[in-house]
């Protein structure tokens, strides 16, 4: 592993080397002697005493404060600003002050899929329904613990403006680097947001309700949640995305505080789910993230489950990312984990056998087309196996009976919700390419 890892070790016994930096990649190997051996509670306790103490932690790094006021400078000449945030922020713990920046200077606010709920989606500054407008025509981005990779197509044209000045705030110096942008802050999120706070409090400025960007914005949310909360309102059976959608968001905000973490993977569940799912408190969203991952749910719900005992995990999944890792319900039924999982059953990746007649052709004819899984899969049934609680749904009042036990259940459960297998959108046309 050494070629790969920052810090790798073998341990000979149990009292291993410590001190050393251990928050990026490391690999430590435990043989199975070493993993034998036992030792007395006193010594352990004197062990993990040791360990703290030679503890070294890197002095945080801040910015010149000549730095912050070029920020500042560059927000309050904006005509257009924008403040974007992602996971960093959120891992940095950043929320209050985000919410002090935006609510203190009344500029519009976009986090990332994992940003969310830094500041509540249902905040007036929020642009997430108005993305492309907000991207697209804002003159000063200040990017904060996000990575302008594809999820934010790169910071370039035609999505973003060609002239727009991007802000970027992250704690990787190459990170800035690589990106160019037209101002780098090096530092921690919640530290760099302070020292703007502090800037902006000696000489506030505020956009206000009626300047013309903010307007623009705020209609342009306006007619987007309008349009989408008309969809919604219709109950529509089979079911396509939007009614289960709308079923769970309302039951998830009905639990109140602490709000449940949600995980979600999928194709077009988790595309949805991004836009229908509102995330009121920080650190409640895990998804695919970056690298768009399917197969990372279960765990997360597992892992989500042991940090925040408090709150109960609600995992919406597809199909298709639900099979990657759905044995692990035997984990969640094991440890006795308060796991509701929502499946998405739509018969495929993306969709069902959608093929007409015309297109069954060639040699492999009678094969089933790539995407396509077994029709009616009892995904329920898979968490029954292990003596957990399964539900069949294809109704709203299923669903919402379903739910409503479920979560008061706090209890390993498996939903399976019943999708019409043409609802989904498919990308590419993958099932021509059997």
């Amino acid at each position: 592993m050494c070629p790969w890892a920052r810090w790798s070790i073998q341990s000979q016994d149990q009292h291993l080397a410590h001190g050393h930096d251990l928050e990026l990649l490391c690999y430590l190997d435990l043989p199975t002697d070493v993993l034998h051996q036992t030792i007395t509670e006193s010594e352990a306790e004197n062990l993990l005493a040791e360990a703290e103490k030679g503890r070294t932690f890197e002095e945080t790094i801040v910015p010149e404060s000549s730095e912050i006021e070029k920020a500042v400078s560059l927000l309050r000449k904006a005509e257009r600003p924008l403040i974007v945030f992602g996971k960093g922020a959120a891992y940095g713990r950043a929320e209050g002050e985000m919410r002090k920046l935006v609510e203190r200077t009344g500029i519009p606010f976009l986090p990332t899929p994992m940003g969310k709920g830094l500041v509540n989606d249902d905040h007036e500054l929020a642009a997430s329904a108005a993305r492309s407008l907000a991207i697209g025509k804002c003159d000063v981005a200040l990017v904060v613990g996000a990575r302008l990779n594809w999820l934010l197509h790169f910071g370039e044209s035609p999505k973003w403006d060609k002239d727009v000045k991007f802000i970027l705030v992250d704690v990787c110096e190459e990170e800035i680097k690589l990106r160019k942008p037209h101002l780098g802050l090096v530092g921690d999120a919640k530290k760099v947001l302070e020292m703007i706070n502090k800037e902006i409090k000696d000489d506030p400025f505020c956009l206000g309700n009626s300047h013309p960007w903010v307007e623009a914005v705020s209609k342009k949310v306006k007619d987007n949640l309008s349009r989408m909360e008309a969809q919604l309102a219709k109950d529509v059976v089979p079911f396509n995305f939007l009614t289960p959608m709308r079923i769970i968001r309302d039951a998830i905000l009905g639990l109140g505080s602490p709000a449940p973490v949600v995980v979600s993977e999928g194709a077009n569940t988790m595309d949805v789910g991004r836009s229908v799912l509102v995330q009121t408190e920080p650190r409640t969203r895990l998804d695919a993230g970056t690298w768009g991952t399917m197969g990372v749910g279960l765990g997360y719900c597992i892992a989500a489950a042991v940090a925040n005992p408090d709150r109960l995990v609600v995992a919406v999944e597809g199909d298709s990312g639900f099979g990657f890792s759905a044995m692990e319900v035997e984990t969640l039924v094991r440890y006795k984990l308060p796991v509701v999982v929502i499946v998405f059953n739509n018969g495929g990746v993306y969709g069902g056998d959608r093929r007409s007649p015309e297109e069954v052709t060639g040699p492999f004819k009678d094969d089933p087309a790539p995407t396509s899984f077994v029709p009616g899969a009892a995904y329920h049934t898979l968490m029954e196996a292990f003596g957990g609680k399964g539900y069949l749904v294809g109704t709203p009042g299923e669903l919402k009976s379903a739910l409503l036990e479920s979560f008061s259940a706090r209890k390993p459960a498996v939903i399976n919700v019943t999708i019409d297998p043409f609802a989904g959108a498919e990308s590419g046309r993958m099932q021509h390419k059997n």
